[in-house]
Parts: structure tokens; C-alpha cells; sequence
């Protein structure tokens, strides 16, 4: 490895706080070398092996961020969650993110034909950069560097498709009855700002359909709207974190 591409990886990882020494630092080269690269310039390894090795410690990592933030998910909701979490295309958009694409080695071919802008290719470039970490740096690195780089800038793909129902379902009752949209209202918020929650409520016509608590704006939205369709009759109802009096739809 020249000196150029040390600087190179030196200056990328030292963005998040990574700092391997130069025993160490050929094991981020090779998680950053694809199979194209290698097979083109007879180098001497690629990062496959490291990525199977960063897929499993991201998996672990995903299904212990899920199984924490989700108290009441059964078995299969947690799995559907973890998987898309950590599914390639999501954390490829992660590795975009990151800037990964520009510290990669591709061969000129796949470079050519875009490759590196596929999201599956940086996912699985991403995943070889966490294995590169675990072996070089230990597992308390490596968890900080996943939960603080991936996971929780992924905290709202976890629960993506929660978010989008309820809403949905209740805009769309609201716009054929009464030909509006809801409006949604913070009314309160409570703790530091690293651990915030926001109580939303929904308004139709001016008047308090349902309230919600949230760790994002968004959630808090989606619980109240929950809430509302609840009173409604569309979903079934679970029992309440606070009372509350809402005017059923009509």
C-alpha cells in the first residue's frame, strides 16, 4: 500500500473517530477493496471475507437495537424490523452517506458501469468496514461506530412503515368525509435534547381527534393518529398510556 492511499484511509477513517495503527491499517484496505480491483490489478485479497464477518456483527448489533426499542414486539415483528435495518440497499444508503464510495477500490469495469453508486456494492462495502473495525479495534469500537454511524441515523427506516399507516389511514377517512387533511400539533415537550419526546396532537376542523407520544415529531403524529382511528373502530384498540376523551368520527 503506497503512501497515497494510507493518507486516504487515514483521513477517511479518522472522520469517525477510527484510527488504526500501521499494523492494522492493511486491514482496512483490504475491506475497502472490491472483488473487481483485485481481479484487474492481482492484488492479493478482497473484502468479501470481511464483509461475512461484518454482516454477522451488524446483525447482532441491529437485533440488539430492535429487541431494546421495541418492549412489546413478538419474534416476527423484531425480525421484520432487524431485516430492514440491515438489508443492503438501506445500508448502502448509509455508505453513501458516509462518503465510503470515494475510499473504495473498484476495478475500471464495474467503476465504468456505475458501481460505484450501486447501493448494494457500498452495503456490502459497508458491512466489510465493520468487520475491518472489529478485528482491528476491538468490539467496543465497533459498537460505538455502528450504533452512532448506522443505527440510529436509521431510526426512522425501522419503523418506516408504522409511521406511514396510521397516518394514511386516517387522512384518507378524513379527506372522503370532509374533504381536508388533519393537522398535527406539538403541545409538550419533555427531556434533554439527546433524549427528547414530543406529545402531538391531531386536530380535524379544529377539533382533538387523539394524542400521541413519540421520540421523534414523527412518531408522535403516527400515535395519534393511531389513537384516533382506534375511537373510530378501524383498528382495535390497546389500552391507553393516558386518559383521554376523543369525539368519535363522523
Amino acid at each position: 500500500m503506497d503512501s497515497e492511499r494510507t493518507d486516504e484511509l487515514l483521513r477517511f477513517l479518522g472522520q469517525y473517530d477510527l484510527r488504526p495503527t500501521p499494523d492494522t491499517l492493511g486491514v482496512f484496505d483490504e475491506a475497502l477493496t472490491h472483488r473487481s480491483y483485485a481481479f484487474e490489478n492481482n492484488a492479493p485479497y478482497d473484502n468479501e471475507r470481511l464483509e461475512f464477518l461484518g454482516d454477522a456483527v451488524i446483525g447482532l448489533l441491529a437485533a440488539e437495537h430492535v429487541f431494546a426499542r421495541f418492549r412489546e414486539a413478538a419474534e416476527g415483528e423484531l425480525s421484520k424490523r432487524k431485516g430492514r435495518l440491515v438489508s443492503r440497499t438501506i445500508l448502502g444508503r448509509r455508505a453513501r452517506e458516509l462518503d465510503l464510495a470515494s475510499v473504495v477500490r473498484l476495478g475500471r469495469g464495474e467503476d465504468q458501469m456505475g458501481g460505484r453508486h450501486r447501493p448494494v456494492l457500498l452495503g456490502s462495502a459497508l458491512e466489510s468496514l465493520v468487520g475491518a473495525i472489529y478485528l482491528s479495534l476491538g468490539w467496543q469500537n465497533t459498537a460505538r461506530f455502528v450504533r452512532g454511524h448506522i443505527l440510529e441515523p436509521l431510526r426512522e427506516v425501522v419503523g418506516g412503515s408504522e409511521l406511514a399507516d396510521y397516518k394514511s389511514q386516517l387522512q384518507e377517512i378524513i379527506q372522503k368525509r370532509y374533504q381536508l387533511t388533519p393537522e398535527y400539533r406539538v403541545v409538550r415537550e419533555v427531556g434533554p435534547d439527546h433524549a427528547k419526546r414530543f406529545l402531538v396532537e391531531v386536530l380535524v376542523r379544529g377539533k382533538k381527534w387523539g394524542e400521541g407520544w413519540g421520540e421523534r415529531k414523527k412518531a408522535a403524529e403516527n400515535e395519534a393518529a393511531r389513537f384516533a382511528l382506534e375511537q373510530e373502530g378501524v383498528i382495535r384498540a390497546k389500552k391507553p398510556a393516558f386518559p383521554l376523551k376523543t369525539p368519535r368520527l363522523r
